[in-house]
């Protein structure tokens, strides 16, 4: 219980402030940092579906939830894991731009586009995701228990007694076709930014180069590899409960924890205003 109730304030605490330094340092209003906004926003709804629910559970001896509680916090949770794919596969896009046009860079990512990217970032998830629902929830239900740590579609079709197959298909297939957008745009945009600055002279850039590439590729191995096992897992009887709840935990809590800090904390110009803003002088 200790432990989740850190873990849960550690997260809010950490996307918080750097919305809301993003929110309100004006300097930090650029296409890149705009951009960004989606990414503690994204993570703050996949952790706040799971934690405060976990931390009650936690004290609880009937870990009960309402079904239609059941549906949302499922809802949300298969949003995050869209979502979260759009905004790597979108913020690839952007560090392309910027490494390999960076003289057209303001000229291709205006705020207009910067919008748009945005919008299409929660849009086309979002609306995979309530087609997703809608099939999921035609169903009446014949089960009362869900054997995971939270709810999620193949939770709720677990609950039901008809046949499932086109739910099962479907899911798959977007599940495929997110992670295929996000690997297309992810490992083609890092491939030429790799190329692109391996190929200059100049060692600060190689260095520069190297240390966005491999940070940016970090979280999303991070995620990938959480997420394609919660996926296996569910196809494997043999993977233990413990293992496949941990998994499950991890998904929803490495990455929002590791999000603020490898992407802003570790950027420079947010470093500098957190800083400022945590900085208190003592008189003499």
């Amino acid at each position: 219980f200790i432990i989740a109730l850190l873990l849960f304030i550690l997260i809010v605490t950490a996307n918080c402030v750097v919305l809301v330094v993003l929110l309100f340092d004006k300097k930090l209003h650029e296409p890149m940092y705009l951009l960004f906004w989606n990414m503690p926003i994204n993570d703050l709804i996949g952790n706040c579906s799971l934690m405060p629910i976990l931390i009650s559970n936690l004290l609880s001896s009937t870990k009960e939830i309402s079904y239609t509680g059941c549906i949302m916090q499922a809802f949300c949770i298969h949003t995050y894991g869209g979502v979260s794919l759009t905004i790597l596969a979108a913020m690839a896009y952007d560090r392309y731009i910027a490494i390999c046009n960076p003289l057209r860079y303001h000229i291709i990512m205006t705020k207009r586009t910067i919008r748009k990217i945005s919008i299409l970032v929660w849009v086309f998830p979002i609306s995979l995701v309530i087609v997703l629902f809608s099939l999921a929830l035609r169903f009446p239900t014949c089960r009362y228990i869900i054997y995971q740590v939270y709810c999620s579609n193949f939770g709720l079709l677990k609950l039901t007694c008809a046949d499932t197959t086109v739910n099962n298909f479907y899911g798959l297939v977007i599940t495929a076709i997110l992670n295929a957008i996000a690997l297309s745009f992810v490992g083609y945009s890092y491939a030429r930014i790799l190329i692109t600055c391996l190929s200059k002279r100049y060692a600060e850039a190689k260095k520069k180069a190297i240390q966005t590439c491999a940070t940016h590729l970090l979280v999303f191995a991070i995620y990938e590899i959480s997420s394609l096992f919660i996926i296996i897992s569910h196809r494997i009887p043999q993977i233990s409960e413990n293992v496949r709840s941990i998994m499950q935990i991890a998904f929803l809590v490495i990455s929002p924890l590791a999000n603020p800090i490898i992407y802003g904390i570790k950027t420079k110009k947010i470093q500098n205003r957190i800083t400022k803003m945590f900085k208190i002088r003592i008189a003499p």
